[in-house]
């Protein structure tokens, strides 16, 4: 029965045998790239050049759904997920992404990374009408439900980090002098506005400036930062802006409460560089679990990952990029599962933008994926972690913007 799709569509034997079929049979809706057998997914990201390490994550991906596939597959069907290196450039993302659409004739594309090169496919998908799912990026034009409607992020938003960020600085250190370092450009400002919001008038800040990507250094910066007398340091940076403020500040005596964004939380790739003694002390908010932190080594979920890890995950070492790669994996398997038999990319949107408390296995006890048609932010809340120079410490409890 199963061939029905394919062997018959063509011929007048498919209407008999789909009344005999029965109800179930006649419901069962299409678009390129599903079938009885299989689902097909694209995945765009860095496989190759400077930014390679973000393209972890999109391996993670097809990682879990091999062991997805290994379990039977979603609804008796087998996922086959195909991803395109587009060097975090532009224009060869959207030569990946039109490859992927118009000869492999995927149903969707979900799991991939990188701001500039998703945003630049992003009217390409949205005019055509298929699902872009769960991109691992931050930029608020990934949560767009207006704008925007076929496109879903799976971070938490840039301005809402910042939000966050800044009700902390308000609530535990009502008063402070703030200063504030920030990348000049969109995500650099979407965090600014953030923070400047969620602290209100409960802190003062005394200094926020601002720095190029292609800066050789910060130290001007922070000798400005320094001098302003502050006693809160929040540096809205990328990792080797943010491994350098770590190590400026400490070499020049300057010890502020120091707190960076989770985009660059990372102790090899970010606090490492910078001398993890001199990171000591650095505070940043998560929403998942920190895989190599004692305090799971006996968490059910944890010791799942790990297990996958090494059985499926044979490509990727940054184990925060398996984790974002697995969650994202996980929570698009729970859309497809509720789509059932109607597999076309209106009912995948409809099932993505209607998450009420999924919880992936590596996000933190009390967050959870939420979206409705109209608010396409998935994550609202996260947690606060301080580094102890070996590992991060999770410390309070859950907050909410």
């Amino acid at each position: 029965m199963k061939k029905i799709g394919r062997a018959w569509v063509f011929g007048a034997p498919v209407l008999v045998l789909a009344l005999a079929a029965g109800p179930a049979a006649a419901q069962k809706k299409y678009d390129p790239g599903a079938s009885d057998v299989e689902i097909k997914i694209g995945g765009s990201g860095p496989f190759s050049g400077p930014a390679s390490v973000a393209g972890q994550l999109v391996k993670s991906v097809g990682a879990y759904f091999a062991m997805v596939n290994a379990k039977g597959g979603i609804n008796g069907r087998k996922i086959t997920y195909l991803s395109e290196d587009d060097n975090y450039t532009p224009p060869k993302a959207i030569e990946g992404t039109r490859k992927l659409v118009e000869q492999d004739q995927v149903l969707l594309m979900a799991g991939s990374i990188g701001t500039p090169t998703q945003l630049a496919v992003q009217a390409y998908l949205n005019d055509r009408k298929i699902p872009q799912l769960f991109i691992a990026t931050g930029n608020s034009a990934f949560y767009d439900a207006k704008n925007h409607p076929w496109t879903i992020g799976n971070s938490v938003t840039t301005a809402t980090e910042g939000v966050l960020i800044g009700k902390h600085v308000a609530e535990t250190m009502s008063g402070a002098k703030v200063a504030i370092l920030y990348q000049n450009d969109d995500l650099g400002k979407e965090y600014l506005g953030g923070v400047k919001a969620g602290i209100g008038d409960k802190a003062q800040i005394v200094s926020a400036v601002s720095y190029e990507v292609t800066d050789p250094t910060v130290d001007s910066q922070i000798a400005t930062l320094q001098s302003s007398g502050a006693t809160v340091f929040v540096s809205l940076s990328t990792p080797k802006a943010t491994s350098q403020a770590i190590r400026r500040a400490y070499d020049t005596g300057w010890k502020p409460k120091m707190i960076i964004p989770s985009i660059v939380a990372q102790i090899q790739g970010t606090l490492a560089p910078a001398g993890l003694d001199k990171a000591t002390g650095v505070i940043t908010p998560t929403f998942i679990k920190d895989a190599q932190d004692p305090r799971w080594a006996n968490d059910p979920a944890t010791i799942a990952f790990l297990d996958w890890m090494k059985t499926y995950d044979t490509q990727v070492t940054d184990t925060a990029l398996a984790i974002a790669g697995y969650d994202s994996a996980y929570t698009l398997a729970e859309v497809l599962k509720e789509c059932g038999d109607e597999l076309t990319r209106e009912n995948i949107m409809k099932h993505a933008s209607s998450l009420t408390k999924v919880h992936p296995p590596m996000m933190l006890p009390g967050i959870s994926v939420t979206t409705t048609p109209t608010d396409y932010r998935v994550i609202h809340q996260m947690q606060f972690q301080s580094f102890n120079g070996k590992n991060w410490e999770l410390y309070g409890s859950v907050v909410s913007e």
